[in-house]
């Protein structure tokens, strides 16, 4: 498959639409925990005031963001690529070299969510017969797996407005109407995000 470093390419369209989809409710989702975290919290100790709601309502928190990420993470390596691909073809700044660090800490965040991914594909099936969505013996190393994944979630969150960034400025750079092909990198290790 070819990716168009073109900014307004159809594919590369579409995945910066999921994309924006999930920042929109990323952030409500960060928000929504942060209030939680402070009305739920002591505010010298920071210690919850009831570590069990307060690990369910995490828990919560880490699902929702994950399922909000869901298309994104189909894509996530190609946004990245495409974006390192445009910030090469742009001229080196201040500006560019900042969004450079961020894709970077995109394409770190992207690979070791494809490894928790795998890691929970591994555990999963270890899992004994009786260990179904619902129990206890599923669902506790999945949320394990969850939190684990949150923490590059994040970084999608914190980061993610740097693809739009170097996208605006490569367009702004791009001769008319001419699109610059490049090969996609190699499918991720993590075919599907399926529980």
């Amino acid at each position: 498959m070819t990716i168009s470093l073109e900014p307004r390419g159809e594919e590369h369209r579409l995945y910066l639409d999921q994309l924006a989809f999930y920042l929109r409710y990323g952030r409500r989702i960060l928000t929504a925990w942060d209030h939680y975290s402070a009305r739920h919290s002591d505010p010298e100790t920071l210690q919850p005031h009831d570590e069990d709601a307060y690990g369910l309502r995490q828990q919560q928190r880490d699902a929702d963001t994950l399922a909000a990420f869901g298309r994104v993470y189909y894509h996530a390596d190609e946004l990245v690529f495409v974006a390192e691909r445009q910030l090469a073809l742009l001229t080196p700044s201040d500006r560019t070299r900042r969004y450079a660090g961020q894709i970077r800490e995109l394409n770190d965040a992207t690979q070791s969510l494809y490894a928790v991914h795998s890691d929970w594909l591994s555990v999963r099936a270890t899992l004994p017969e009786s260990a179904r969505p619902g129990t206890a013996a599923y669902e506790e190393p999945l949320a394990e797996s969850l939190a684990d994944a949150w923490a590059y979630l994040d970084q999608w969150t914190l980061h993610g407005q740097a693809i739009f960034d170097v996208n605006a400025l490569a367009k702004g750079q791009s001769p008319a109407g001419r699109p610059s092909p490049v090969a996609a990198p190699p499918a991720p290790t993590a075919a599907s995000m399926r529980r």
